[in-house]
């Protein structure tokens, strides 16, 4: 968790958006929360997010443990409770050497970036911190 050094990349093995999904999914037999999602997101969009979902929660990171084996990574986190910006603050804070961690794009699971907006940002998914589950 501290071992990070200038020029390392950070990689995220998984998409962000999950609790959106999630919960997007729960709404489509709630109409008043389902209303503020339907001009952003159809029905057939959101089953599709919440299968996406839910493959990738269930999916195990070995692939991800091995190729950091494989290619010596020096720090890594995971992306639960706190958001990808919560656990990349406390990485960042972990570690003995001076590092800033640039994020350039992130890969989030179609439309959840639009529930989010459409609910007042409810998630804070594209603030960083959504929590994730993974």
């Amino acid at each position: 968790p501290d071992g990070a050094v200038p020029g390392d990349v950070l990689v995220l093995t998984k998409p962000l958006g999950t609790q959106v999904a999630v919960n997007a999914h729960q709404w489509l037999d709630q109409p008043e929360r389902w209303n503020k999602i339907k001009l952003v997101v159809t029905r057939e969009e959101v089953k599709e997010a919440y299968q996406e979902a839910m493959f990738s929660m269930a999916t195990l990171n070995r692939t991800a443990a091995g190729l950091m084996h494989k290619f010596q990574a020096h720090a890594a986190t995971d992306v639960t409770g706190f958001g990808l910006l919560g656990h990349a603050n406390n990485l960042a804070a972990q570690q003995r050497n001076e590092v800033a961690f640039v994020i350039h794009n992130l890969p989030i699971i179609a439309k959840m970036a639009a529930i989010s907006k459409a609910c007042g940002n409810l998630f804070n998914l594209v603030q960083g911190t959504s929590a994730e589950t993974s």
